[in-house]
C-alpha cells in the first residue's frame, strides 16, 4: 500500500471480535484518498472530477474517505497547560487523555495539594492527564466519550504517534454525500490486518470520524444527498467531496470544491451518473492520468477517469 513496505493484506470485518475478510481493493481505495490529498497543490484554482465505476458500491467511498483523513497533516498544538493558562471561563475546548476525550467549556484551573487540576466539560482531571488539547471556534454541548482506537491502519501510515492531537484537532475538510444511512453503516464496519491473528480490528469511523450527534470529536460531515437540492451551503468550506451514487452525483455541476470524487454503483441499471460526468467532462476539461499524474492504479474490476474543469 506505501512504497518501501512489504505489501499489507487489509480486510474488513463486521466486528472487532470477528477475524477480518481479505479483500484486494482495500488498499487501493484507501491509497486514492491520499492521493488525492497530495494533488491539491497540483490544481492551480481548477476542480479535479474523478470517477471511479465500482461493480458495487459498499465502502468504496468511505475507504477513499479513510485514506484522506489519514493522510492530513497532523496539528501543531500548545502544550496543554498553555492552552489552559490561555483559556478563559467559557472558552470551549476538546481535550484528550490516553483513553478518553472531554469536550465542552472551559471552567477553570483549580490547585490542588499535590497537582494542579482543570474543569472542562464538567470533567475535573488532573492537568498531567491531558495529552492534547484543543479550542472550538463555536459553542458546543458538554460530550465525552472513549478515545478511538488508532488501529493497525494508522500504525501503518505514520498517524498513531500523533494520534492524541489528531483526535482533539481532527480536519473538517471533507464531505460525504449520498445515503446518509448506507454511509454510516459503512463506517460501521471494522478494518485490520488480514495477515495477523493477533491484530485487533477497528471501525473506519475511527478514521473518518462523522459527524453524529453526541460525538466528542468529529471531522465528516455525512449529508444526505437530497437536502443539497435546497441547502447547497453543506458541501461549501471543504476541500473535498465524495458523491455516492447518482442521488449525489447529480449536484456534480453545483459542487465548488477542489476535490470531487464519483462513485459509480454498477449494479445499478441506471446510465444516469455516468451521462452526468461525461457532460462536465465535455466543458472545457483537461485529461489527469491517473497513472502518471495521480500515481493511482484501480484495482481488478474498477474502473475510473480524472479530469479538471474551470471553478
Amino acid at each position: 500500500m506505501t512504497e518501501g513496505r512489504s505489501p499489507v493484506r487489509l480486510g474488513l470485518a463486521d466486528g472487532p471480535d470477528q477475524a477480518v475478510e481479505w479483500a484486494p481493493w482495500i488498499g487501493p481505495f484507501i491509497m486514492l484518498g491520499m492521493r488525492l490529498r497530495c494533488f491539491i497543490p497540483k490544481l492551480d484554482g481548477r476542480q479535479l472530477v474523478l470517477a471511479v465505476s465500482v461493480p458495487q458500491r459498499d465502502y468504496a467511498a468511505v475507504l477513499i474517505a479513510s485514506g484522506w483523513t489519514l493522510s492530513s497533516p497532523a496539528p501543531e498544538l500548545a502544550d496543554p497547560i498553555e492552552v489552559f493558562r490561555a483559556s478563559t471561563q467559557g472558552t470551549y475546548l476538546r481535550a484528550v487523555t490516553s483513553n478518553r476525550i472531554h469536550t465542552g467549556a472551559f471552567t477553570g484551573l483549580q490547585a490542588g495539594p499535590n497537582e494542579l487540576r482543570v474543569l472542562i466539560a464538567d470533567k475535573k482531571l488532573p492537568v498531567a492527564r491531558y495529552e492534547a488539547v484543543a479550542e472550538l471556534d463555536a459553542a458546543v454541548e458538554s460530550s465525552h466519550s472513549v478515545l478511538p482506537a488508532p488501529g493497525f491502519l494508522a500504525q501503518f501510515v505514520g498517524a498513531s504517534a500523533s494520534w492524541a492531537k489528531r483526535m482533539a484537532a481532527p480536519p473538517s475538510d471533507l464531505v460525504l454525500v449520498g445515503t446518509a444511512k448506507w454511509l454510516l453503516e459503512d463506517l460501521a464496519v471494522c478494518i485490520g490486518n488480514a495477515g495477523d491473528p493477533k491484530d485487533v480490528p477497528c471501525l473506519l469511523s475511527n478514521y473518518v470520524l462523522p459527524v453524529v450527534k453526541g460525538a466528542a470529536t468529529w471531522s465528516t460531515r455525512v449529508v444526505s444527498a437530497p437536502k443539497l437540492a435546497d441547502e447547497p451551503h453543506l458541501v461549501e468550506q471543504h476541500q473535498a467531496a465524495i458523491l455516492d451514487g447518482y442521488g449525489a452525483i447529480k449536484y456534480l455541476n453545483d459542487i465548488l470544491a477542489p476535490i470531487v470524487v464519483c462513485v459509480i454503483d454498477r449494479s445499478v441499471a441506471d446510465e444516469s451518473a455516468a451521462e452526468t460526468i461525461m457532460e462536465a467532462r465535455s466543458s472545457n476539461s483537461h485529461p489527469i492520468s491517473l497513472k502518471d499524474e495521480l500515481y493511482w492504479q484501480p484495482p481488478g474490476g474498477v474502473e475510473a477517469l480524472a479530469f479538471t474543469v474551470a471553478l
